[in-house]
């Protein structure tokens, strides 16, 4: 993993781990048809900052694969040949569950899914709720099993 270096020694960049953590859980995903992995990618998140000597606040490796998970999405919606978004839902409904799925329509508006809700009225949640991370995977690896390319 290739990271700018600050003249102290410290990683400057986290975003090339955030995404690589977030691709080989999207392989895992893919690979097990399970949802497990997604679920887990905060953790793995946060034990990467804490291996490496990244200039972050605590916790801002989770936000930064939140916005590394949204960037791939996007670049999915804007691509040659964009993704099927219902598609992309019902593949983790049928393949992952019912929960699952709905978790992923919940976030699917970034991709205009016709029955998810604008990505505008999509908040952060709450403390204890459900957070965006495992919904923006699960909705990535409906992407990735649904479109080829």
């Amino acid at each position: 993993m290739t990271n700018v270096i600050a003249d102290d020694g410290v990683p400057v960049d986290f975003e090339p781990d955030a995404q690589h953590v977030l691709l080989t859980t999207l392989s895992a995903v893919l690979a097990g048809r399970s949802a497990r992995p997604a679920y887990r990618i905060a953790s793995r998140l946060l034990e990467r900052e804490q291996q490496g000597s990244f200039d972050l606040a605590p916790g801002d490796s989770v936000l930064i694969g939140e916005a590394v998970a949204i960037g791939l999405v996007l670049e999915f919606r804007h691509s040659e040949k964009p993704p099927d978004p219902v598609a992309a839902v019902r593949w983790v409904r049928d393949q992952l569950g019912a929960e699952h799925g709905r978790r992923a329509q919940r976030v699917a508006g970034l991709l205009d899914h016709p029955d998810a809700p604008s990505w505008t009225e999509v908040q952060p949640p709450a403390e204890g709720e459900e957070p965006l991370l495992p919904a923006l995977v699960l909705l990535l690896a409906g992407v990735a099993a649904t479109n080829s390319t």
